[in-house]
């Protein structure tokens, strides 16, 4: 018996074979697999690939059974799940296996362990635990236009405001004005309304660096736009320890590009979770989402 950990995101996706105990054996990685970004029959194809790929790697007939865990987004949903349900079942995989959203891998990657909370600030953000009960809970992860708060995407947005609200003269005079104008190569904030509509959502949060960095240059609005944003994950993560009755000593794993990345930013939030939750080890992710498939696959398939 193999174990196949896959991580379907709309970015990429990475699958990991490993022994029943845990042995890495392969791993693969290939474009995006959520069928919300690339439609069911691409999500299919990847995932098929990705599967084949692994075993070719490691050697593992295609007659030999697997354990298969994958994570994606959306996969808390009921309807998500029975599409994704039936595409495995399209490839042979309908039993062992574990469906299920991006946060919980993630959690167990991050943790080792199969309950704690992950705080996730990349281009969205959310908050997702499990409490030793198998009880769970999330707060945030609303997407962008509801919320997202301390996301990458939330932090640029407010970046880009602040330039335009200088501007206006309706805000303080920030450096965010020249270093978001010289990073897109434009030369007056009045530039900012035809690029922000062409602009993806993904390229509109790759500008929090820029705010990130104007930050540590000890900019006010800049400082003030993360510690807003510190304040935000803090209180979404606060809701969720909470919820779930965290008393004891137990993992806050900080996940993400924005707290991976950007020491002040997890700084910030160490500092803050050391005052709310004096029992919670703060760390970064021990493993990546697709080890947490592997891990969440032994605990619950054994």
């Amino acid at each position: 018996m193999y174990i196949v950990g896959i991580d379907g995101g709309g970015t990429r996706t990475v699958g990991i074979l490993t022994t029943e105990t845990g042995e890495h054996l392969a791993q693969v990685e290939s474009g995006p697999s959520n069928y919300h970004v690339v439609g069911e029959a691409e999500t299919r194809a990847i995932l098929e690939n990705v599967i084949g790929e692994l075993r070719e790697k490691a050697g593992i007939p295609s007659t030999d059974s697997i354990r298969f865990c994958l994570g994606m987004a959306g996969l808390g949903r009921a309807e998500d799940k029975k599409i994704i349900g039936r595409i495995c079942d399209e490839l042979g995989i309908s039993e062992n296996r574990i469906l299920t959203h991006d946060a919980h891998i993630a959690l167990v990657g991050g943790t080792e362990k199969q309950h704690g909370v992950i705080v996730i600030s990349g281009t969205g953000a959310i908050v997702y635990g499990i409490n030793a009960d198998g009880k769970d809970a999330r707060a945030s992860g609303w997407g962008y236009l509801l919320g997202d708060e301390g996301s990458g995407y939330d932090i640029a947005i407010k970046g880009l405001r602040a330039v335009v609200r200088a501007a206006d003269g309706r805000g303080c005079s920030t450096d965010l004005t020249h270093r978001i104008l010289d990073e897109l190569e434009l030369n007056a904030p009045d530039e900012l309304i035809r690029w922000t509509h062409a602009a993806s959502r993904e390229t509109i949060a790759q500008l929090a660096e820029v705010v990130f960095d104007a930050a540590r240059a000890t900019d006010t609005i800049a400082e003030q736009i993360v510690d807003d944003a510190t304040d935000e994950l803090v209180c979404a993560a606060n809701s969720v320890i909470n919820q779930l009755g965290f008393d004891g000593t137990f993992d806050i794993v900080l996940n993400g590009g924005n707290l991976i990345h950007q020491p002040m930013f997890a700084d910030k939030l160490r500092h803050q979770f050391a005052r709310i939750a004096p029992n919670a080890s703060v760390h970064l992710p021990k493993h990546d989402p697709a080890y947490g498939a592997v891990l969440l696959a032994q605990a619950k398939l054994s």
